[in-house]
């Protein structure tokens, strides 16, 4: 069964509004600390590919960024502790880019007007794509947000995070994920 959904292509292109509120995921090797939480994609398997409609248009698609080190978060404008988390992964971003470190958002049950409005006023300059139909959710185990996946550059996921609570652990996760140089 993981390996089926590992090998799964999440292709959404209907159009249409999300609403709702998502849940937990795995951790690599280690301890799983209350903050991380489980979903159908394993720790260690490929991390499923998604195509999804942009949040302001266009396309995101994970594989675009393939060969690069990927943290993909699944965010919703009305939720508090992603409001939080914005804030440290655009910081991340900035740190971390010179390195090759992509960031992907994607709006988990949100109205879009909402998600727009509220990724602007938080100055995210990273892709942020809509989840319609719940395809990407359903992949990789979403049921509640804010859920963060760190993916290496080879497309294997490296963990799965439920709730980043500060900078450093952020930081932590990322360096899991940054080729080595």
């Amino acid at each position: 069964m993981v390996a089926l959904v590992a090998a799964v292509t999440v292709a959404v292109v209907a159009s249409g509004d999300d609403d709702g509120r998502g849940g937990p995921s795995g951790a690599r090797g280690r301890p799983v600390p209350a903050s991380v939480a489980t979903g159908p994609v394993e720790v260690g398997a490929p991390a499923p590919d998604f195509t999804l409609p942009g949040l302001s248009g266009g396309r995101v698609s994970l594989a675009d960024h393939r060969g690069h080190p990927i943290v993909v978060n699944a965010w919703a404008s009305w939720c508090n502790p992603c409001r939080r988390e914005f804030p440290l992964l655009r910081s991340a971003l900035r740190r971390y880019r010179r390195q090759g470190l992509v960031v992907i958002g994607v709006s988990f049950r949100d109205i879009p007007f909402d998600a727009r409005a509220f990724a602007r006023s938080q100055r995210a300059d990273w892709p942020l794509a809509r989840d319609p139909g719940g395809v990407f959710a359903a992949a990789y185990g979403v049921n509640r947000v804010p859920q963060t996946f760190f993916v290496d550059a080879d497309g294997v996921l490296v963990s799965h995070v439920f709730g980043i609570t500060s900078a450093a652990d952020l930081d932590a996760e990322i360096a899991a994920i940054l080729p080595d140089r």
